[in-house]
């Protein structure tokens, strides 16, 4: 989920933002190898999530005739959604 509207969703991507690169560098750690593994797959993971929100909130720059197709995309598939009960809120009443 990239809703840019859930505070709940942004503390938690902040603090895992936060565990993974508030520390120094591991690198000259002596931690076992699998811990710099995890290490890395971490920050990764969380870097991966803040470009997929950043891709969320860029599509409104785009050209409006690419902004308009996306969003109408966006809403068939949040209606079939609320059809088929996946959804709890009717994406055409907001």
């Amino acid at each position: 989920a990239t809703d840019i509207f859930d505070k709940d969703l942004k503390q938690i991507r902040n603090e895992r933002w936060d565990r993974a690169f508030a520390n120094p560098s591991n690198a000259t750690s002596s931690k076992p190898d699998h811990q710099s593994q995890t290490d890395m797959n971490r920050k990764a993971t969380i870097v991966m999530e803040h470009l997929i929100q950043a891709s969320d909130v860029a599509h409104t720059m785009q050209h409006w005739i690419v902004y308009s197709k996306w969003n109408k995309r966006l809403f068939e598939e949040m209606m079939e959604a609320y059809d088929a009960g996946r959804m709890e809120k009717d994406p055409s009443t907001f």
